[in-house]
């Protein structure tokens, strides 16, 4: 896997948005809705499903307002944790 961009399966895509219960807490943008996050979760499982769920085949992942690598990422989700997922567009 080319080590700046992330990459999911994208068989089997379902909508399920989800709206933020609470303003505090861990949460994720991706296409312009907020997902609550369990803290303890795996972070890399949980932007697998999430990036799927969006239909993004690559993807980009924002941690706290910075761009990180998959060998950056955290092994789970913390509380006050801030993620936003984009589709990675290839340039043709």
């Amino acid at each position: 896997m080319e080590d700046r961009v992330w990459a999911g399966d994208v068989s089997n895509v379902e909508e399920t948005p989800e709206s933020l219960s609470q303003p505090n807490g861990a949460y994720a943008r991706v296409n312009g809705a907020t997902v609550r996050l369990d803290p303890g979760a795996s972070f890399r499982e949980t932007c697998m499903k999430l990036s799927r769920d969006a239909g993004f085949g690559k993807f980009r992942v924002f941690l706290d307002g910075r761009e990180i690598k998959p060998t950056e990422a955290p092994e789970t989700i913390v509380e006050g944790m801030k993620m936003e997922i984009r589709a990675f567009d290839v340039a043709g």
